[in-house]
Parts: structure tokens; C-alpha cells; sequence
């Protein structure tokens, strides 16, 4: 008997409720009937959502930042000059709305916000219909930047630092550029339409974990919708943080005091040993959200842009439509083994998990 994947096909009909929905769930992956459909029949369909780095040169120079670290072994192919076009980032979305993409994000690689054409790309992409969100150093987010931006789904912003003497110490910048940043998070949140949210991911390290509940305060004072605590990665991923852990959980624990209905606090922070490794061959995040790196090139997933074992195919020369669904791309996915690839830490593992257990379910009535 054929396996049948039976799910919901519609969410428009669910009332979500904002004290109790987890925007960072790993589960939402189960609305998408269609995708879990041709994953589980090998058949090569748009992905959902698309990680797009539009350029690699950033105006920060963060002391842990995986794209620039010598701390970290990733992303170690990246060059700082590349930069996608105008005329193809405005073609992948023409792309995108032919092909039913859903949703883009602009992060990095460097600061998005740097591209000198964001504004007509950022329009563009509300125009095609596609779901709009960026992650920013927030430096840069005002003015006709911040205009295109107030009715994206969110808008995230990367920190390290709770003030001024902690932006200058992680090699952010100068004091004046953190207030230029916390006025710009103040004047968004404050301008932002109905629907979009703001929020920050917050990247804890040693210099920064006895601050957590401090910034927690400043962020909901200046109108972040929810804060989410995330572990800085080094290669020396175990030995950086244990030390720290039992401090940092009661931190977050502590900052946790200060949610309600409007502000909400999560966290990924988990130190421990299986993170660095796959327990299965077939990764199925990649179809679902893959990076398109400001080299031209198409990767897996964030994670792995920049990674020359990780390119799903170059888009210099083709649309992002033909590359996609060409026999080329068809048969990497069907031959990217994630347990020899991946060995490394991994956003979408948890999601991987859930969508192997899923696409293996017997189908029938007896749930």
C-alpha cells in the first residue's frame, strides 16, 4: 500500500492566538501539503521560502561573526566584493512569483541594507506578492530603507551589545553609531504598519550572558515584539560555552519574567554534543529553503552558503527558474548524502527530524 501524507491545506481559516503561537516552531513545515507530497514522491517543486544575500560587504566588524570569524570554519569560501545585480535580483523575483515562491528574507553574508538597489528590490518583492523579511545590523534602517520595510512580515535586528560600552567592545562601532541604532529600532517600531513584526536575535557570548535580563528590559522598552537568545558559534563550540551555561540559562530564565501578551522571549540556546553531526542522508531543507549567495551561486541552506560542497547550482548565466528545475539540480538532491556533507552546525536539524518522521508515517485513518 502507498504511503499518503494526509495534512491541513489551508491555514487561512485558523485563528491564531498571539499568547500562545511560537513563530520560530519547527512544526509550521506541516501546512505545506504540497511540498511534503513531492518530497516524499522525489519530485522537484518550487521551494517555500528563499534566503537571498544580496551582497557580502558589511559595515560592522563583529568579533564572531561566521562569515568573517577565524574563530569559525564557516562559510570559509566567502569573498566581501561579490554582489548580486540589480538586473538579477529583480529577474530571481520575476522568477519567484512564476514559480509560486512564498517568502524571501535578505540577510548576509555582508548587510543587506548596504546594496545600493535595496529599496526597488524590496519594493519589487511586495509587488510580486512574495512575503517580505530582513535581518539587519539595523544601522542602516531609516529613511527610505525603513519606508519599504514597514509592512514587511519582520524585520529582525542582529545584536551582541545592551550598550554603548558593549557595541564598542564586540567591534560594532562607536557610541554614536549604537544611538543611532537604538533610535532607528525606537522610530521603526513606532512607524511599522499592523502585521509587521520587529523583533532581535541576540547572539550571547562570554562578554555579554550576565547582561541578559538588561537587555530584555531595553528591547521591550523600545517596542521589539520578542527577543530570541541565541548561542555564538566558534568551532570550540562545547568548550566556549559550558563554562557559562548554568549562568546563562538562569539569565534567560530571568528574562523570561518579563514577557506578556505583546512581547515574547525564546531561545535556542542547547550545548550539547550530537549538534555537529546528521542522523540521517537526506536533507529535505534544502528544496524547501534554499540561499542564493551574492557569488551567483544557489547553496542548501544558509548555513552552508559559501560552502563549495554545498552549491545546489550557479544562477551567472541562467534564471533561477532554469537551474532549479534542471536534471543537474534534480540529481543533487538526490545524491546529497547530509551524514558526509554537514558536519556542522545546523539551523534546520531539528526541522529535518520532524519532516523524516512525517514523510515516513503510514497513511491511513487510524491516527
Amino acid at each position: 500500500m502507498k504511503k499518503m501524507i494526509y495534512i491541513v491545506r489551508d491555514v487561512k481559516y485558523i485563528k491564531y492566538n498571539n499568547m500562545t503561537s511560537n513563530i520560530y516552531s519547527n512544526f509550521k513545515l506541516a501546512w505545506f501539503n504540497d511540498k511534503l507530497i513531492s518530497l516524499r514522491d522525489g519530485t522537484v517543486t518550487a521551494p517555500i521560502y528563499v534566503r537571498i544575500k544580496p551582497i557580502n560587504r558589511c559595515n560592522h566588524n563583529c568579533f564572531f561573526c561566521v562569515y568573517r570569524s577565524e574563530l569559525s570554519n564557516m562559510h570559509n569560501e566567502m569573498n566581501d566584493l561579490d554582489r548580486l545585480s540589480r538586473e538579477k535580483l529583480l529577474e530571481i523575483l520575476d522568477d519567484f512569483r512564476i514559480m509560486g515562491v512564498k517568502a524571501v528574507t535578505y540577510s548576509g553574508g555582508g548587510e543587506p541594507l548596504i546594496h545600493r538597489d535595496i529599496v526597488e528590490v524590496l519594493d519589487k518583492t511586495k509587488a510580486n506578492g512574495i512575503d517580505l523579511s530582513i535581518i539587519t545590523n539595523g544601522q542602516l534602517l531609516s529613511g527610505d530603507r525603513a519606508a519599504a520595510l514597514t509592512d514587511a512580515k519582520w524585520v529582525r535586528i542582529s545584536m551582541d551589545y545592551y550598550d554603548a560600552g558593549s557595541f564598542i567592545q564586540s567591534g560594532r562601532g562607536t557610541a554614536r553609531t549604537f544611538d543611532a541604532i537604538i533610535k532607528n529600532i525606537d522610530d521603526f517600531a513606532r512607524r511599522r504598519k499592523s502585521g509587521c513584526n520587529i523583533s532581535v536575535n541576540f547572539i550571547i557570548t562570554k562578554n555579554n550572558y550576565h547582561q541578559i535580563e538588561y537587555a530584555t528590559i531595553l528591547l521591550k522598552n523600545l517596542g521589539v515584539d520578542n527577543v530570541r537568545f541565541s548561542p555564538v558559534w566558534f568551532d570550540d563550540f562545547l568548550a566556549y560555552h559550558e563554562p557559562i551555561r548554568e549562568q546563562v540559562l538562569a539569565n534567560l530564565q530571568a528574562a523570561k519574567k518579563h514577557e506578556c501578551d505583546t512581547f515574547k522571549i525564546y531561545h535556542s540556546y542547547r550545548i550539547e554534543k550530537d549538534q555537529m553531526s546528521r542522523t540521517y542522508h537526506k536533507c529535505f531543507i534544502q528544496q524547501i529553503i534554499p540561499a542564493i549567495g551574492a557569488d551567483y551561486n544557489v547553496y542548501n541552506c544558509h548555513n552552508k552558503s559559501y560552502s563549495f560542497d554545498a552549491i545546489i547550482g550557479n544562477i551567472r548565466n541562467q534564471s533561477f527558474r532554469q537551474m532549479w528545475f534542471s536534471e543537474e539540480t534534480k540529481k543533487h538532491f538526490m545524491e546529497f548524502d547530509a551524514m558526509k556533507c554537514c558536519n556542522c552546525q545546523c539551523a534546520n536539524d531539528a526541522k529535518n527530524k520532524f519532516l523524516h518522521d512525517i514523510i515516513s508515517a503510514y497513511g491511513d485513518n487510524y491516527v
